[in-house]
């Protein structure tokens, strides 16, 4: 004979049992929300992957910046399912957590300053094409000495309200000595994202940059 749960679900119904919150390091959230339905429900009442918070939870809390990443079901007694659903994105309505700053030690990479380069990792909610085409938004310059120049993107002074380290020097262009330097202090290097719900997690290496031209 099956078990009988008290405040067992009605048909097409689910149950919020509880709900579990955790934080990552760079702000982003996870919401971990454990309902109760009818086994005979759960093709039904699956979440589709991100869908909104807002859009599916019965909380009477709704959060409009978390969306669905994964979930789970475990069966119970009495021709029931647990289902876990987990929610990834923030709980506030507005703004960004501050970025990460990591000061990595790396051999040569000094040019005025220190032997290192400078990581951020924060959250954005630019789409992927965005993020590709400008990094962290900070300034694009021109590099190089001739008609074909090409482009970077300085770092900027903040990301996510976290103030970012200056540069060793100012940028400069001088010549001496029968040579031409360009320095233009930290630039990007490289880029990395990864979509977790509506935002992403992206990260954004710089490095001191120049351009040497050795006059005739």
């Amino acid at each position: 004979m099956s078990a009988v749960i008290v405040g067992s679900p009605s048909s097409g119904k689910k149950v919020l049992r509880r709900a579990e919150f955790t934080t990552e390091r760079n702000g982003l959230e996870t919401l971990n929300e454990i309902y109760t339905i009818r086994t005979a429900d759960r093709a039904t009442l699956k979440p589709e992957f991100a869908v909104l918070h807002k859009d599916f939870s019965t909380n009477s809390t709704k959060y409009e910046r978390m969306s669905v990443e994964n979930f789970s079901f475990r069966e119970i007694d009495g021709d029931l399912t647990e289902m876990n659903v987990t929610f990834v994105g923030l709980t506030n309505s507005i703004g960004l957590p501050f970025a990460i700053v990591r000061l990595i030690p790396t051999p040569g990479a000094g040019i005025y300053g220190p032997n290192m380069v400078i990581e951020a990792e924060f959250l954005t909610d630019k789409t992927e094409t965005q993020f590709i085409e400008n990094g962290c938004g900070g300034q694009i310059i021109e590099t190089g000495f001739f008609i074909t120049k090409g482009s970077a993107i300085a770092m900027p002074s903040e990301i996510n309200g976290k103030t970012m380290p200056q540069n060793p020097r100012a940028p400069f262009h001088k010549a001496a000595g029968g040579v031409s330097e360009k320095y233009y202090g930290y630039l990007q290097q490289s880029i990395a994202c990864e979509r977790r719900g509506i935002f992403l997690v992206a990260r954004t290496v710089f490095a001191e940059s120049r351009d040497i031209l050795t006059l005739i």
